[in-house]
């Protein structure tokens, strides 16, 4: 009877104890799982890895329906004429809304100071849309007015004085990504052509740049 009290005995111990480390390894299963989920969830994570058509990748779901805002920066140079090449930067600022997932209409202002002792800087405003015709390749153009150095071919840049009008327009090219689910960049080449009058030849700068965008 004694051995049979202790072998019962040993049987609870055992199941007792078989019962706290089952608890405990469901306890600290718990633990690792709401911790996880807390790490996936905060902004950093949600920020790194995007939900997109194909799981988890860096440019996210690519829906730019809705409001933008976006500036950019450009580096290149304007034709006056023909044979004169002036270097230039660009700035630019961008406001518009996506059309559809895969269109964007908008306005663009830009500021084009010219890297050139005395040549002045130019400055104006487009119509714009942009047309991502895969994944993020992107086709832009834009038309509008600029206020551009007045321009004698016959004198120095260093008698250039006062504006005057140009009309025309962009087109450019390039590639956009997505940082997070709100926040693009792009890198792209833009041509941009102003008429102006009197003038034989339009003002042609070439420009490589990039723009940052928050839809």
């Amino acid at each position: 009877m004694p051995s049979l009290a202790r072998s019962a005995a040993g049987r609870r111990l055992h199941r007792g104890r078989s019962g706290a480390r089952r608890r405990w390894g469901l306890t600290a299963l718990g633990a690792t799982l709401i911790a996880g989920g807390v790490w996936l969830g905060s902004p950093a994570s949600a920020e790194a890895a995007v939900q997109g058509r194909r799981g988890m990748e860096i440019e996210g779901a690519r829906d730019r329906r809705g409001l933008y805002v976006g500036g950019g920066l450009g580096f290149g140079g304007t034709f006056f004429y023909y044979d004169d090449f002036i270097p230039a930067t660009r700035l630019d600022f961008a406001i518009g809304g996506g059309v559809t997932q895969r269109l964007t209409l908008g306005a663009d202002l830009h500021v084009t100071p010219y890297l050139q002792r005395s040549v002045g800087v130019a400055f104006g405003g487009d119509i714009e849309f942009t047309g991502y015709v895969w994944r993020g390749f992107y086709l832009r153009g834009g038309l509008g007015a600029a206020g551009v150095p007045k321009r004698d071919p016959t004198r120095s840049f260093d008698e250039v004085e006062g504006m005057t009008v140009g009309l025309g327009g962009a087109a450019g090219l390039g590639y956009e990504f997505f940082l997070n689910a709100t926040a693009a960049m792009s890198a792209g080449f833009t041509y941009d052509a102003r008429f102006v009058p009197g003038d034989t030849f339009p003002r042609q700068a070439l420009l490589v740049g990039v723009r940052f965008t928050w839809f």
